[in-house]
């Protein structure tokens, strides 16, 4: 009587053998844990950095926004900081005292009205009456050069320093400067 030779039995392979359910090794799991460690790893770093970088954009849209702030009421007082009133003023220590005439329904003069400006940047900038800082350690300048006719506002903040691409620090990354003329 001929029986049917099946493949499995043509190659020497029997079906069911011990061979064939072995199963994984405890060697090939710790493998495969060590390899899911390592892009796990790989994964939190990616989002740390992320973060990182997300919070330093936000800084940077926070210094834009208080820079591009000043230099609309610089112009909205154009005779003043043509003057100069404006030159030279910096946040650090500077007065967050309003002066008496942002309270008064007659308003200010513009010279009374650059000095609520000031006081109303620095505050902005020195996060003052808030518990969240808009620019943590700000501080902002305001220069004018004559011979240009242009405005330079400054802003610099702490930041934690980042790393290029090549291991090496990021200078000025904390640090925003607009010029303008009125």
């Amino acid at each position: 009587m001929n029986r049917p030779v099946h493949l499995h039995q043509k190659w020497g392979l029997t079906s069911g053998s011990a061979r064939d359910q072995r199963g994984f090794t405890l060697i090939e799991i710790l493998v495969t844990l060590f390899i899911l460690a390592i892009g796990l790893l790989g994964l939190a770093g990616l989002l740390v950095e992320g973060m990182r970088n997300n919070q330093g954009a936000y800084l940077r849209t926070q210094a834009s926004i208080l820079a591009y702030d000043i230099a609309d009421r610089m112009r909205a007082n154009r005779d003043e900081a043509e003057s100069g009133s404006y030159s030279g003023f910096i946040t650090e220590g500077a007065s967050t005292n309003l002066p008496a005439c942002a309270s008064q329904a007659g308003g200010c003069s513009s010279a009374q009205q650059a000095d609520l400006d000031k006081a109303e940047w620095a505050r902005q900038i020195q996060s003052f009456g808030s518990d969240m800082p808009m620019l943590p350690g700000g501080v902002g300048t305001i220069q004018f050069d004559g011979a240009t006719g242009t405005f330079t506002v400054s802003i610099q903040w702490d930041e934690i320093e980042r790393e290029g691409d090549a291991g090496e620090q990021i200078a000025g990354d904390n640090a925003y400067a607009l010029r303008f003329s009125l």
